[in-house]
């Protein structure tokens, strides 16, 4: 490897006419190095090949240091060493001013001599390899910037050298990177893995492999397959980083498109946002129905919208206040990953036009970059649902009432004709002739109390009043759905209500339980679960005394749990799992035409929960519901 060193040194020492370079013990010392040695009396006419020059005048003069002033400028790598048996400060600081890089003193041992020139070959080498390496990097470049991105980055940061083919995809001139530092021109998430990860790795002499995102000068991201590697030092240290890099924007669009097609396949509206959340397609089926040509439109939009999502204290907006659709969209997708999101959300444009959707959303992995995904956010419309199970819901109480209509008029017709008839005859006629004519109009009296209380509780049921969550009684809701039904039920089972056998005296108890609702609605699900057990009972072969409906209210701090059995054999094992699904539960000429569905659909409104089983040859369903708390 030392043949490849080129070592020139130059004295001029002469004693009578001899010259004593072949003497002199220094070179001695130097030819024991096995390195291509030259030397001369006079300076060399070019440095360009030399690695080592040695200069031993017998006088120091001012030539001396423009010789290596002109050395180092021709070859910065070249090593000098100045051998010399002039002092001086002066002599020193110029040598230093020059770029000397040894200035040894005479006398001097050989021994010194040799260990100072092992030392500048051994640099000389590192100079030379480095040299090479710096030749090949600057052929490569050159190679690479025709095709490639290329950076080349100081161990600072600083960018040294931009191609042509990178400034101008960013938008900005090479003079307008050159001496900036590189992550400016970076995506910020990317900053903290590439300031750590990815230069320990470099540090280590690893090549780094991977997408990161570019920023251009109008703030557009471009996507680039990047190889980012070190020029290490013979200390293992960072001179310099090589990034080259590749567009794969294209490829970048391609996945989106595909996407894209992919959810524009979907049956239901969805939404596609991007790793911040951010939202960067709408399938067709969501343009459509919220009334935008294209996906551009819809970002331009200024349409305000107000959503809401229902709770146990009714609609709650989503946001403090209408905002854009594309605002809303990202909003709601932040609020579904964090969790607090659940069932369904209303959409209210400004004609206070409401839409019902559910939400899900699904993630899938970015195929370019790690640790990245693409969300999807689903809008199901059930909005023909919800008001296909309102109608059904007011179809219910119509034919409910519709049932009981000849039953409840007999037993208004007959107290209202005995009371209207013969009631104030009968107390003039008495008074005065029958002792104890009070105890006798009693039970008049209690017939008048009986109509009032049917009468009543069917107005109630009926009531057409705007349907607002308040606070609401639910003992209360109990008893009045059992007078609705209980013309019926007298005949088929007895009822218990908390232990106590059920007829119409019975009174709610005012300090019950109290839940945030809609007591009509909830009065519904009582007539619902009670005429479906009354439907079995009219099945089945058990005397009256054996048949029982047991209601029971349990209250505590927090919930409500309402639980209704029944012993008349049951519900099918078949049907049991879907029991709570959209059907119709029963013969409609024994039923009212409707499923359990609605009474669940009810629950849910109401923030609750509703579930059944087989117990004791029996159906026992428990309505659990959010007890009411007045705020502080």
């Amino acid at each position: 490897m030392l043949k490849n060193i080129h070592i020139v040194y130059v004295t001029d020492w002469i004693i009578a006419d001899n010259h004593l370079s072949d003497q002199d013990p220094f070179l001695k010392v130097l030819k024991e190095f096995n390195a291509d040695i030259f030397t001369r009396n006079d300076y060399p006419e070019s440095y360009t090949e030399i690695d080592l020059l040695i200069l031993h005048p017998m006088q120091m003069t001012l030539d001396i240091f423009k010789i290596v002033s002109k050395s180092k400028l021709s070859n910065p790598a070249i090593k000098t060493v100045v051998i010399s048996s002039a002092h001086g400060s002066t002599l020193f600081l110029r040598a230093i001013d020059v770029g000397v890089d040894k200035y040894l003193l005479k006398p001097l041992l050989p021994s010194a001599v040799q260990k100072v020139v092992e030392r500048l070959i051994l640099q000389s080498l590192e100079a030379k390899q480095a040299q090479k390496a710096y030749k090949q990097i600057n052929l490569m470049f050159g190679s690479i910037s025709k095709t490639a991105l290329v950076i080349r980055i100081r161990q600072n940061g600083m960018i040294s050298e931009v191609n042509s083919l990178l400034s101008v995809l960013i938008g900005l001139e090479q003079s307008q990177m050159v001496g900036h530092y590189w992550l400016r021109f970076v995506e910020p998430r990317f900053w903290i893995y590439l300031r750590t990860l990815v230069r320990a790795r470099l540090q280590a002499g690893e090549i780094y492999r991977g997408i990161i995102e570019i920023i251009g000068r109008d703030k557009q991201t471009i996507t680039v397959d990047s190889t980012i590697y070190a020029v290490l030092d013979s200390y293992n240290r960072i001179e310099e980083i090589v990034f080259i890099g590749h567009d794969v924007s294209e490829m970048n669009r391609a996945i989106l498109q595909s996407m894209k097609q992919l959810i524009d396949y979907d049956t239901s509206l969805a939404v596609l946002f991007d790793h911040s959340y951010e939202v960067i397609m709408a399938n067709r089926k969501f343009l459509d129905a919220n009334g935008y040509e294209n996906f551009d439109a819809l970002l331009q939009s200024c349409d305000l919208w107000s959503w809401m999502l229902e709770t146990q204290q009714g609609l709650k907006p989503i946001l403090r206040e209408q905002c854009s659709h594309k605002e809303g969209l990202e909003f709601i997708i932040k609020e579904v990953k964090k969790g607090h999101i659940h069932g369904r959300i209303i959409a209210m444009d400004l004609h206070n036009v409401k839409t019902y959707y559910t939400v899900h959303m699904s993630s899938m992995t970015n195929p370019l970059i790690q640790n990245e995904q693409y969300h999807i956010l689903y809008f199901v419309d059930v909005t023909n649902i919800e008001r296909y199970k309102e109608e059904k819901i007011s179809d219910a109480k119509l034919i409910s009432v519709g049932r009981l209509a000849a039953a409840i008029t007999h037993e208004i017709n007959t107290p209202i004709t005995y009371i209207k008839g013969n009631l104030e005859l009968l107390k003039m006629e008495c008074e005065d002739k029958i002792h104890q004519a009070d105890t006798i109009f009693k039970p008049i009296d209690d017939g008048i109390a009986r109509i009032e209380s049917i009468v009543g509780s069917m107005y109630e049921f009926a009531g057409t009043g705007k349907e607002e969550m308040q606070p609401c009684n639910v003992h209360m809701t109990l008893i009045y759905a059992l007078r609705i039904i209980f013309n019926r039920a007298k005949h088929i089972v007895p009822i218990r209500i908390n232990g106590e056998i059920f007829n119409l005296s019975t009174q709610y108890d005012t300090n019950s339980c109290i839940t945030m609702g809609i007591s009509t609605r909830l009065e519904q699900v009582w007539i619902i679960i009670i005429n479906n057990a009354l439907d079995e009972f009219e099945k089945v072969n058990i005397s009256y005394e054996n048949r029982h409906i047991n209601i029971t209210i349990i209250c505590n701090n927090d919930d409500i749990m309402v639980r209704l059995s029944d012993n008349a054999g049951g519900i099918p094992q078949s049907i049991l799992e879907g029991i709570f699904d959209f059907a119709v539960s029963g013969e409609k000429k024994k039923s009212m035409g409707i499923g359990l569905n609605v009474a669940k659909a009810i629950i849910d409104k109401h923030g609750g929960d509703i579930c059944v089983a087989n117990e004791n040859n029996g159906a026992v369903f428990e309505v659990s519901l959010k007890k009411y708390k007045e705020a502080k």
